[in-house]
């Protein structure tokens, strides 16, 4: 990071780390924390501006928190150094990569169009495909806007283990190394993609496991020739955006979903209700693996077990944070 940007930082946070009147308590917060997550500085000005923004992020939790009207709650995690424009530019997807995807999905009328469920809905109270074994252990994308991959990968082994009772793991790397423009695609690996991407080309070259083609979390050169590499989806379909649809996919399989999370960064526990459902911006790619007796919604993440409910959020019904925007399920 510019070290110029980190003192003007540092000078525009001072005031609010000084009307903190940051106390021991914080500090030995912060330095166990920072222990915990390893973080190391390049200069002793960097490691002051991380200080201030983890007071900030802190004291923002613990303000959340101390309000009971709320359904969710908050908490430190692998995050909380990170401003919200940081976390949006290291861990979601760029707006103008997930612009031109929804122009194409809009447009796109072939294998993936959207066919309703609605008029016959038998959707059971309650699904929670965790309770299946359909799921493999939560991932972590890390510092990469990676998800569309992991929402895809994830999606392709839930659907190989109701198919084919084989829970493997698949490989993301591939999927950021290789749904790229040589292979005819328009998704951009760290900087965000399409999980439908992933399927159109997994359904052409396969998907290889994870354990032969590890994830490193940056876009390099892609590792596949040949185009018999592992599993290959058939056929899959865009999912209307109604929770009645949803629903009714979720009785069959997990579900990509997309997603606003600008300010999912700190979510610990609870119902989560916290998005700006008037400026809904898609920016994540996740899992919908079920839905409660409430109608919350239950999502598998790619940030780790530390985030969240054990790597998983519960949302809100209807169509919080834009869940119900552009959703695909494989069929076949």
């Amino acid at each position: 990071m510019n070290s110029k940007f980190i003192l003007l930082s540092i000078a525009l946070l001072m005031p609010i780390y000084l009307a903190q009147n940051v106390s021991i308590e914080k500090l030995l917060a912060y330095n166990k924390w920072s222990s915990q997550n390893l973080r190391t500085f390049l200069s002793e000005e960097e490691k002051l501006f991380r200080q201030l923004v983890f007071f900030e992020n802190l004291q923002k939790v613990k303000d959340h928190n101390s309000q009971d009207h709320h359904t969710y709650s908050l908490d430190i995690n692998q995050f909380s150094d990170m401003t919200e424009e940081e976390f949006a530019e290291k861990v979601l997807m760029k707006s103008h990569v997930v612009d031109l995807h929804i122009q194409q999905a809009t447009s796109n009328n072939s294998t993936s169009t959207a066919s309703s469920n609605s008029a016959s809905n038998n959707a059971i109270i309650t699904v929670d495909w965790r309770t299946k074994g359909a799921l493999t252990a939560v991932k972590n994308q890390g510092q990469c806007g990676s998800c569309w991959t992991f929402s895809a990968a994830a999606l392709m082994e839930s659907f190989n283990f109701i198919k084919n009772k084989n829970l493997t793991d698949f490989s993301e790397q591939q999927l950021v190394d290789c749904v790229n423009s040589a292979n005819g695609y328009s998704s951009n690996g760290c900087n965000g993609g399409w999980p439908e991407s992933c399927l159109d080309y997994s359904s052409k070259f396969g998907i290889t496991t994870l354990k032969s083609y590890p994830y490193v979390g940056v876009q390099k050169k892609c590792n596949i020739t040949g185009t018999n590499n592992g599993f290959k989806p058939k056929s899959w379909k865009q999912i209307p955006n109604t929770s009645k649809d949803l629903q009714n996919a979720l009785n069959f399989s997990p579900v990509s979903v997309i997603v606003d999370a600008s300010t999912w960064s700190h979510y610990s526990s609870g119902v989560y209700n916290g998005c700006n459902q008037t400026n809904i911006q898609l920016n994540h790619a996740v899992v919908a693996v079920g839905y409660d007796s409430l109608g919350n919604w239950i999502v598998r993440n790619s940030w780790s077990t530390a985030w969240g409910e054990q790597g998983y959020i519960r949302l809100a019904p209807n169509n919080t944070c834009g869940i119900l925007s552009y959703n695909y399920q494989i069929t076949a």
